[in-house]
């Protein structure tokens, strides 16, 4: 009887002691997740160049932190808002980073413009709301934002799998999505919350089938703009067009 009520206790202390460290554990994948994308900004700084990644992981990183800044400005949370504020800081300097070294900013600068005024209104509409209101307001769309950051490196599925090389992948955010999708779903199901659950669980998906490209399709990794300009073609010089007027043959006096 007491070797039963031993492992009774075992197990409560077991569910406490997971209760209480899951949410700190899931902070502490958030602000990992924050940092993960460093490696390929400081790739592409180091090539001056944003070589074959894509801007939409960073950019909808971005957003999605500002929306879920405002969320947890709604709602009193100092988690959600605390670790969200990191993403908005670091995602920014992500963002000019990609744009600085970006060749053809015409669609980075409309992309950029376009979130601006859809975070001017939902920052209206929250100050001029009733916090319920604004919840589902600045809640929704931070659930979806987070749906397109998770999935939006696969932007470059159909390239990947026909050039055989997925360098073009974030590692740092693709294995995050991993590890922080299998975090925040075992705290969605701890809580009970669907809209916790959800996106976490497609992230999760979506950082798996990510994870396996990088390990079936490596490719190769360019790293400085040396390499770069060894996979460009070698520069000609243009030629000068002689006008009919200078090409006239002077036949001087012997």
């Amino acid at each position: 009887m007491s070797s039963l009520q031993s492992l009774a206790n075992a197990g409560y202390m077991t569910y406490f002691l997971a209760v209480k460290s899951v949410p700190i554990v899931a902070i502490g994948s958030s602000i990992v997740f924050a940092i993960s994308p460093w490696p390929t900004i400081l790739t592409i700084r180091r090539a001056r160049s944003t070589l074959q990644f894509p801007f939409a992981p960073f950019f909808f990183y971005f957003v999605q932190s500002i929306i879920y800044t405002l969320y947890g400005w709604t709602t009193s949370n100092l988690v959600v808002g605390g670790t969200s504020l990191l993403g908005v800081v670091l995602g920014l300097y992500y963002v000019l980073v990609y744009y600085k070294y970006a060749h053809d900013r015409t669609q980075v600068t409309r992309m950029l413009t376009s979130a601006m005024l859809v975070i001017m209104l939902l920052a209206h509409q929250v100050a001029t709301r009733s916090p319920e209101e604004t919840q589902i307001i600045t809640g929704i769309p931070a659930n979806i934002l987070s749906v397109f950051t998770a999935a939006s490196p696969l932007l470059q599925l159909k390239n990947i799998l026909r050039r055989k090389d997925a360098s073009c992948l974030p590692l740092g955010m693709s294995s995050m999505n991993v590890v922080a999708g299998t975090i925040w779903s075992i705290y969605g199901i701890m809580l009970g919350d669907l809209l916790v659950i959800c996106p976490n669980l497609f992230a999760l998906t979506m950082g798996v089938i990510q994870v396996s490209l990088i390990l079936l399709y490596p490719g190769v990794k360019v790293n400085s703009i040396a390499e770069v300009d060894a996979k460009l073609p070698p520069l000609t010089k243009p030629t000068k067009k002689i006008s009919p007027r200078y090409n006239k043959k002077v036949n001087r006096p012997e």
